[in-house]
């Protein structure tokens, strides 16, 4: 590994922790031990060095769900999907989160992050509907409210008012979801005529 690819690690596991808004540049190069042109080497900027890391962490969560997904049948390739970025969860900090929301560069990455997500588990789900393992939903409205609610639990003022961490919520949402769409698990009030009936809608234009 290089050295710069060591100092991306590095940089990772301090503004997962920390995010990135309360330490200078100056403060990163005596943690780390290493000059400041290190880092202007990586990016022209503190700001954009955040960017950089935090991308390319995200794109590794990306990458770890479908390889963990793969040859795998479709209701454990959900499972097996979402599972890199619940475990990775634990790492983003109530600091990482305040930063992402106040900096609109990072929350257009971290929107992009997740518009990724939700396709991949658009196209898991309808697998699993054609499998007959989930009920007939509609694939695209599942993943959109998957994606609205990860928005919402990346507000810190929503896991300050739940009492949640980011890794407590998401893994609740996750539940919610396998549990929810299960055909062994119907849910209370649909009828078999409006069930039938979402199977018809399963792709949208």
């Amino acid at each position: 590994m290089s050295r710069a690819e060591d100092l991306l690690d590095a940089l990772e596991n301090l503004f997962l922790s920390e995010g990135f808004s309360g330490v200078t540049v100056a403060a990163l190069a005596r943690r780390l031990r290493c000059s400041r042109r290190s880092f202007y080497e990586l990016a022209a900027s503190k700001e954009a060095l955040f960017l950089r890391v935090f991308d390319r962490y995200l794109k590794r969560l990306r990458d770890a769900g479908w390889q963990a997904a793969r040859d795998l049948p479709p209701d454990e390739a959900i499972a097996a999907y979402l599972a890199p970025a619940l475990a990775a969860a634990r790492k983003l900090s109530p600091c990482l989160m305040t930063d992402v929301q106040s900096c609109a560069a990072a929350r257009l990455i971290w929107e992009e992050h997740t518009r990724e997500r939700m396709e991949g588990l658009q196209a898991l789900i309808e697998a699993c509907i054609r499998q007959n393992v989930f009920r007939g939903v509609d694939s695209y409205l599942v993943a959109e409210v998957m994606a609205a609610s990860l928005r919402r639990i990346g507000e810190p003022d929503f896991l300050v008012k739940a009492g949640l961490t980011y890794r407590e919520a998401v893994q609740e949402l996750y539940a919610l979801l396998l549990r929810g769409l299960k055909v062994s698990e119907p849910v209370p009030g649909l009828s078999e005529d409006q069930d039938v009936a979402a199977a018809g809608r399963q792709t949208h234009p």
